[in-house]
């Protein structure tokens, strides 16, 4: 049963890298492109977040890994942020 879990969690992770690899591609605009990388970030790290817990339960190794993946999480959005913030001064609305 855990097994199964573990590969519906995983390949969640893997659609979502999928999907923003076809976004990135699809969207025409660069502050568009940075939405599906920060999507990426939040649904892919989630997704291996909860598989960790499925494969080892609260241990050391599954709670580093969340503790990974918040900060991942985190300075993701701060530099989405950034990026999208030096997007729009540099190229204006048309970014």
């Amino acid at each position: 049963m855990s097994a199964t879990i573990l590969a519906i969690l995983l390949s969640l992770a893997v659609a979502a890298i999928w999907i923003a690899c076809l976004a990135v591609l699809r969207l025409p605009r660069a502050l568009d492109r940075l939405h599906a990388v920060a999507f990426l970030n939040a649904a892919a790290g989630f997704s291996v977040t909860l598989a960790a817990f499925v494969a080892d339960g609260v241990s050391g190794r599954s709670l580093k890994i969340a503790l990974l993946m918040t900060f991942l999480v985190a300075w993701s959005a701060v530099l989405s942020h950034v990026v999208g913030r030096a997007l729009l001064l540099r190229e204006g609305s048309s970014a």
